[in-house]
C-alpha cells in the first residue's frame, strides 16, 4: 500500500505524456494545412466543493491548426494577441493568488498565478523538433504582464531546419509561460483573467498543432448550489491573430455539500464502550472525576472522492512529503485535473514565478497552495473546570501508524493513500484558531500524529476551544471518513453543587441552558477583518477578493444555522448533577383549632459522603496513551461532597377550620438564592458528615401531603418525625425513601432501597 500513490502518480504521468504525444504538437507534416483554425476545449470537468472560495477549475485548451495568410518569414516578429478567459456566471470573481513583484500596488488586481502555457512546454514529449523547442522546450516565464506587454518572439527554425519555432532574441526557445492579469475587484470584468502579448505562430504544416493551455484559475463556489456548472468563455484581441471557435466550456461542477459530518456519542453496549450514530450522550456524573474519557467521535465525510486533498502530490515515502512544496515535480502541463494532482489543493506549481500580496511580507509561489485540506472543530459553551482532549490523528490512520512505531507501516504524508490527518500546533495568538494563517512552506507544524494521544485544547479569549487537523494522506478513488475522538476530563469535586453550580467544579458560578456544542467545518474561513480565521461572522464579499489569503479558504458553513441552513453542529458532552432524590410520604403541619391539638413534622437530611473509605484520585493529566474502548474512568471510594436540597411539597394547606388551599411554594436550597435565611426561607447547605433539619411548621405552615427532596450531592439520607404540638401524646418517625432518577426529567418512581 505504501507505494500505491507513487505508482498512481507515475502511471498518470505516462498516460498524460501519451495523450500529449497523440496531439502531435510540433510534428512536421508533408503538406500545407488549410486556413488557421483554433478550437477551445475543456481539459477536465472537476467536482468543486460548495464551501470553497478558491476552488480550482479544470484547464482550458486552445488547439490551432493551419496557417494565417502567407508563410512566416524567419526573423520576423511573431504577431501577438491578448487572451481573456471569462468565468460564467459573470458575477463570479476569479480568486487565483495575486503575485505582485514587490508586494506593493493595489490589493485586488494585477499579475496572478493563473498561467498560460504554450505547446505544453516542459512535458518532455518527443515531437521531432531538435534544439529544445515546443513540448521539449524548458518552461520560460514572461514577466511583462501589463496591458500592451508580452515578451518578444520571432519566427525561427529548429536545429534540423525542418520546423518553424518561436525564438527569443538569443536564439533559444521564446517565453512560453504567461502570467494572467486579474481585473479590478468590483468592476464588471471581475470574472476575467487576461494574458497580454501572447505570440501566435501558426502551425502551418498539416498534422502540426499549436496548443495554448490556461491553468490555475480559482473561483468561489459558495452559494452556487448542488450540481451548478461553471463555464468559461474565451475572447482574443486582435481576434484574427487567434480566431477561437467555441461555445462556453464547462470546467467544473459544484457538489453541495463538499463536507458531510456527524457526531457519534460513546455509549456502553454489549460489544463494549463504543461510538455509534444515534446514541444518546453518556451522562458523566459531575462528582466522579475523569482523566481523559471518550465522549464523542467527530466524523468528517467527503462529499465526493477528491474533496479532501493533500497540499501537493507526495513524490516519496518521506514523512509529510504531501505537505511540502514540490516545485520540480508538479509542473507537468495537464497534470492537474484529469491528471495526477487531482487530489491536491495545489495546481500547476511553477517555481520561476513568485510574488507577494499588497502589504504582505510572505513570498508565494505560483500554483502552490498554503496547505492541504483542513478539518476544524470549534467547541463552545465549555463548562468551567472541564478540559477537552482530542486525538492527534484520525481513527482510520491508527491502522497504518502509531506514535511509538509499534505497528509500523507507511509514513503519514508519504505515498500511502490510507486516510490520515494530523493535529496542528495551536497559533500563538489567543484570539486566532490553530495554525490558520497562510504561508509558503513554513506553516505546517503537526502537534501530534497518533490517534492514541489525547491532546488538550484550551479555550481562547472568546471562550472557544479549537482543534484543526490537516489532511496528509488521502485516496483519490473513494469517499473517505476521517474520525477524531473527543475526550473530557475534570478533577475531583471539591465544591458545592446546586442549580446555580451544576457541575460542582472549581469556578462554576452559573448554569447555562445552552447545549455544549461542537461545530464542524472546513478550515480556514476568512472573516475579512484583517485576521484569518477568527470567530466573527464571515464577510463573504472580502473572501471573494483575489489576494485574500490563504489558499484554500472556505465559508464558515455552520453560521447558516442562524438562517436555517445546513448546520454542522451537535453536543459533545453531557455532565449530570450528582443528586439524591428522597421521598417523604407524609408531612403535616396542621394548625391547632378545629382539628384539635395540631401536628408538626421535622424533616432531616444527612450527608454521609464523609466516611473512612479513601477515594481513588485520578491523575491531573491524561496518560500518554489511552484506549477509547475502556469507558469512563470513575473514582473509587467516597468523595466528600457539599450541597443543598430543594423541597417540593405536594398536597394542600388547611385553614384553622379545615378548608383546603393550594400547596405552598417550593423551598429552595440556600446556595441557590441570594439572601437566603437557613431554616426559614431556604433549606440549609448540608456539609459532609452533618445533618440538617427544618420544621414543616416553619417552612410549610398548615401543609399536609408529601414532599420530594432533590439534594445536589450523593449519599443523602432522609428521616422524618411526626408529632403532636408540644410532644404531649404522639411521636412517629420513618426513613425517607430514596428514589432512582438522576438527572431529573427521568421517571423517579423506582425505589432504590
Amino acid at each position: 500500500m505504501a507505494d500505491f500513490r507513487r505508482w498512481f502518480t507515475a502511471l498518470a504521468v505516462l498516460a498524460l505524456m501519451a495523450g500529449l504525444a497523440s496531439a502531435q504538437i510540433g510534428v512536421a507534416g508533408s503538406t500545407v494545412a488549410g486556413p488557421l483554425t483554433c478550437t477551445g476545449n475543456a481539459a477536465a470537468t472537476p467536482q468543486l466543493r460548495s464551501e470553497g472560495y478558491t476552488e480550482l477549475v479544470g484547464d482550458i485548451l486552445i488547439t490551432c491548426t493551419g496557417v494565417s495568410g502567407a508563410y512566416p518569414t524567419v526573423g520576423v516578429a511573431i504577431p501577438t494577441t491578448n487572451i481573456t478567459a471569462y468565468v460564467i456566471p459573470n458575477t463570479t470573481p476569479i480568486t487565483s493568488r495575486l503575485l505582485l513583484p514587490s508586494g506593493g500596488g493595489p490589493t485586488n488586481t494585477g499579475p496572478s498565478d493563473a498561467l498560460l502555457i504554450i505547446d505544453e512546454a516542459g512535458s518532455g514529449v518527443q515531437t521531432g523538433a531538435t534544439g529544445g523547442f515546443g513540448p521539449g522546450a524548458p518552461q520560460k516565464p514572461c514577466f511583462d504582464t501589463q496591458a500592451g506587454g508580452g515578451c518578444a518572439a520571432v519566427v525561427g527554425v529548429d536545429n534540423s531546419g525542418g520546423y518553424y519555432v518561436a525564438k527569443a532574441s538569443d536564439g533559444t526557445a521564446a517565453a512560453n509561460v504567461y502570467q494572467g492579469n486579474l481585473a479590478q475587484a468590483g468592476t464588471s470584468s471581475v470574472n476575467s483573467v487576461t494574458f497580454y502579448g501572447v505570440p501566435v505562430l501558426p502551425p502551418i504544416t498539416s498534422g502540426v498543432s499549436r496548443v495554448f493551455r490556461i491553468t490555475n484559475i480559482r473561483i468561489p463556489t459558495v452559494g452556487m448550489g448542488n450540481q451548478a456548472t461553471v463555464q468559461v468563455y474565451i475572447s482574443t484581441s486582435p481576434s484574427q491573430v487567434l480566431p477561437v471557435s467555441l461555445a462556453s466550456l464547462q470546467v467544473g461542477i459544484v457538489v453541495d455539500p463538499g463536507l458531510k459530518t456527524s457526531i457519534n456519542p460513546y455509549h456502553a453496549t454489549t460489544s463494549g464502550y463504543i461510538a455509534q450514530p444515534g446514541n444518546p450522550l453518556t451522562i458523566f456524573p459531575q462528582c466522579s472525576p475523569q482523566g481523559a474519557t471518550a465522549s464523542v467521535d467527530l466524523v468528517y465525510t467527503e462529499g465526493f472522492a477528491t474533496a479532501f486533498k493533500t497540499r501537493v502530490v507526495p513524490m516519496s515515502t518521506s514523512e509529510y512529503a504531501a505537505e511540502g512544496r514540490n516545485l520540480t515535480t508538479q509542473n507537468v502541463p495537464g497534470g492537474t485535473y484529469g491528471g495526477f494532482s487531482a487530489n491536491t489543493e495545489s495546481g500547476f506549481i511553477f517555481g520561476s514565478i513568485t510574488g507577494r500580496n499588497a502589504g504582505d511580507s510572505t513570498t508565494y509561489t505560483a500554483g502552490l497552495a498554503d496547505f492541504g485540506t483542513r478539518l476544524k472543530a470549534v467547541f463552545s459553551n465549555i463548562p468551567t473546570g472541564i478540559t477537552i482532549y482530542v486525538t492527534g490523528s484520525n481513527k482510520e490512520a491508527s491502522t497504518i501508524y502509531q506514535e511509538d512505531g509499534v505497528t509500523g507501516g507507511p509514513n503519514l504524508g508519504g505515498t500511502s493513500t490510507n486516510s490520515a490527518a494530523v493535529l496542528l500546533v495551536p497559533a500563538s495568538s489567543s484570539s486566532t484558531p490553530s495554525s490558520e494563517t497562510g504561508g509558503d512552506g513554513t506553516n505546517f507544524s503537526p502537534r501530534s500524529n497518533s490517534y492514541f494521544s489525547a491532546i488538550a485544547v484550551s479555550p481562547n479569549s472568546s471562550g472557544f476551544a479549537t482543534a484543526i487537523w490537516e489532511v496528509t494522506n488521502s485516496s483519490p478513488t473513494q469517499v473517505e471518513n476521517f474520525t477524531f475522538t473527543v475526550l473530557i476530563g475534570y478533577p475531583t469535586n471539591t465544591g458545592a453543587t446546586s442549580t446555580a453550580n451544576p457541575y460542582g467544579l472549581p469556578g462554576v458560578t452559573t448554569i447555562s441552558s445552552t447545549v455544549n456544542n461542537v461545530e464542524l467545518s472546513f478550515a480556514p474561513e476568512y472573516d475579512g477583518i484583517g485576521t484569518k480565521g477568527t470567530y466573527a461572522v464571515d464577510t463573504d464579499t472580502a473572501a471573494r477578493i483575489p489576494g485574500t489569503n490563504p489558499i484554500p479558504r472556505f465559508t464558515r458553513e455552520y453560521n447558516t444555522c442562524i438562517v436555517g441552513g445546513i448546520c454542522y453542529t451537535g453536543p459533545f458532552v453531557s455532565i449530570g448533577l450528582c443528586q439524591t432524590t428522597l421521598l417523604y410520604p407524609f408531612v403535616t403541619a396542621n394548625p391547632a383549632g378545629g382539628l384539635g391539638q395540631g401536628f408538626d413534622t421535622g424533616i432531616a437530611v444527612a450527608n454521609t459522603s464523609k466516611d473512612p473509605f479513601v477515594p481513588l484520585l485520578l491523575p491531573t493529566s491524561p496518560p500518554a496513551t489511552y484506549s477509547p474502548t475502556t469507558g469512563a474512568l470513575l473514582s473509587g471510594g467516597t468523595i466528600a461532597q457539599i450541597g443543598s436540597c430543594t423541597l417540593y411539597p405536594y398536597g394542600v394547606t388547611l385553614s384553622a377550620t379545615g378548608v383546603p388551599g393550594a400547596a405552598p411554594n417550593v423551598l429552595p436550597g440556600c446556595d441557590a438564592i441570594a439572601g437566603g435565611v437557613p431554616y426559614s426561607n431556604c433549606f440549609p447547605v448540608v456539609k459532609p458528615g452533618t445533618v440538617e433539619t427544618v420544621l414543616a411548621s416553619t417552612v410549610f405552615p398548615t401543609f399536609q401531603g408529601y414532599v420530594i427532596a432533590v439534594c445536589n450531592f450523593q449519599y443523602a439520607h432522609g428521616y422524618a418525625a411526626v408529632t403532636d404540638l408540644g410532644l404531649r401524646g404522639l411521636f412517629a418517625s420513618y426513613l425517607a425513601l430514596e428514589l432512582a432518577g438522576s438527572p431529573r426529567g427521568v421517571s423517579i418512581e423506582i425505589l432504590v432501597h
